[in-house]
This record gives structure tokens, sequence and C-alpha cells, in this order.
């Protein structure tokens, strides 16, 4: 009876530990496949989160382009005050309203291209209004962008542009450094053809100044006039004495600067100086003024 009642305690046990094991097998499977599941859904909203997000960003990125396109003010070139610039034409005045609308979105970088305009290239202040145009033949070097748009700088200033209207507009610098190599090349041998020699382009390019001779002028300055006039009284034997300015008469008088005329009115007054029985030895004049035509004096003589 002993035997049986422990026999009985001893199955009872074990069947609680098999049940248990049982129930904590099934137990992990259970937490097991709940974590599988969990993990698996979390995944999938991630990956929902990331789309949308990649969405989210494409519709934000077209929905700006749009918006910068929607803000433009374009004017025509009647409604502008241009005013002229070696690289075009500038109504300056549109820059002082409004707010910078490029500044909050271009990009700068360095890898883009180099342009040459070929013909008029529209061009817009930051506030997004139509404010000029650059002209044919000027560098545009961008230096940032954004979504279709360019910016560059012409006189210190950041001026805006559509890719578009330069890329119509315009060649691209290699280009254009290439057309110029291949002219130079065609001229050099054109040169060696017809057995001239070649100039390097750098001193094709030098100006050479014409020396020309200066034109002699028909008419004395004032100053050579008088001294032309004084020279011959001289010659006459008519004495330049400053000290009778204040103790003989006086009158007015003038010479014209044509040359000729001076030495004429010398020879005149050597004439008078000697008639009359006076006999004048002495004389002395002074500038009161001259013009295009004459200088004006006083003489003192006796």
């Amino acid at each position: 009876m002993k035997r049986k009642r422990i026999y009985a305690i001893l199955m009872v046990a074990i069947m609680a530990l098999t049940s248990g094991c049982g129930n904590t097998e099934d137990t992990n499977k259970t937490d097991a496949s709940v974590a599988e599941s969990s993990t698996s859904e979390t995944m999938e909203t991630g990956k929902v989160g990331v789309a949308e997000k990649e969405t989210a960003e494409s519709e934000s990125s077209v929905s700006e382009s749009d918006d910068i396109d929607s803000k433009i003010t374009e004017k025509d070139d009647s409604e502008l005050d241009l005013k002229g610039y070696y690289y075009g034409m500038e109504d300056r005045t549109v820059c002082n309203n409004g707010e910078n609308i490029f500044g909050s979105v271009i990009y700068n970088g360095t890898d883009f291209t180099g342009y040459v305009t070929t013909s008029k290239v529209p061009i817009y202040a930051e506030n997004d209004v139509k404010m000029g145009y650059v002209k044919e033949g000027v560098d545009i070097i961008i230096s940032g962008g954004y979504v279709g748009w360019c910016q560059f700088d012409l006189d210190g200033e950041n001026r805006y542009a559509r890719l578009s209207d330069i890329e119509a507009n315009s060649i691209i610098m290699d280009e254009r450094d290439a057309m110029v190599a291949a002219e130079e090349a065609n001229k050099q041998e054109q040169a060696s053809a017809r057995g001239e020699t070649p100039v390097p382009p750098e001193q094709s390019e030098q100006i050479v100044p014409v020396e020309t001779e200066p034109v002699e002028s028909d008419k004395y300055t004032p100053e050579e006039a008088i001294a032309v006039y004084r020279g011959l009284m001289e010659a006459g034997g008519i004495t330049w004495s400053p000290e009778i300015k204040d103790v003989v008469s006086w009158g007015t008088g003038w010479l014209y600067l044509d040359k000729g005329q001076p030495e004429s009115a010398a020879g005149s007054s050597l004439e008078s100086f000697a008639i009359g029985g006076h006999s004048w030895t002495k004389f002395y004049i002074e500038v009161t003024g001259s013009d295009d035509e004459c200088v004006y004096y006083t003489m003192w003589v006796c």
C-alpha cells in the first residue's frame, strides 16, 4: 500500500513536469510567432514610411519649382527703364521691392557649364522680376542653380535666368574656344600658302599706334604774339622800359594772333615812333586780356 502511494506521487510529479515543458515550448513558439509578426509589421511600416517620405519630397520639389515660376513677374522692354551696361540692358529699379525669392533656394556649386551668348538672354532680379537682358557675345559663368534656373554674376551682382533661355541663345565656352582656335589656324595656313610669315595670335591682336606729325598752328598764342612784337621793337632800337609806366602817357590796343600780324604791327609802330619829330625810344606793354582772335594790351611810350 505504501509502495502504491509512492508510485502514484511519482507519476503525478512526472506528469506535472511533462505538462510544464510542453506549455513552455508552446508559449515560446507563440511568443516567437508574435515577435516575428510584429517585426514584419514594423519593417513593412518602415518601408511605407520611407516611400511616403520620398513621395512627399518629390512632390515638394515639384511644387517648389512650380511655385518659383508662379512668382515670376514678366515685363516687356517697354515697361522697363532700361540702361545700357557693357553686358546688356537693365532696369535696376525693379530690385528695390519684393523679397529675395531665389536666394532661399539656389544652391551653389562648381560643376557648371560656361556659356557665351549668341543673342539676347532675358535676366531676372532676386525678387523674381524680369529686369532686362544680356546682349550677344557675353560670357555667362553659372555659379548656382535650382530646378531649371541658373545664378551667375554680372558686374558684381547676382542675376538669374532660365537654363532653357541660356541654352537656346548661347554656345558653351569650349565650343567658342574651339572655333577661335580653328579660325586662327586657318588664318595661319592661308598666310603660309601666300608665302607670308605667319603672325603669332598674341602679336596679331596688338594695336600698333600710328605716329602722326603735329599740325603746326597758323596762330600765335597771346604770349607768343606779345613776345614777337616786343622782339621786333627792341631789334628796331626801342628800349623795353617798365619804369616809364607811372610817369608817361599811355594808350590801349590789340594784336591779332594770326601769324604775320604781330610782325606787321611792329613794323608800323617803328615807323610811327620815328615820325612827327618826337622820336620815341622807350616802350612798355601790359596784357589786359585775350580771345581766340586777339590779345589786348595797354602801352606806355616816351
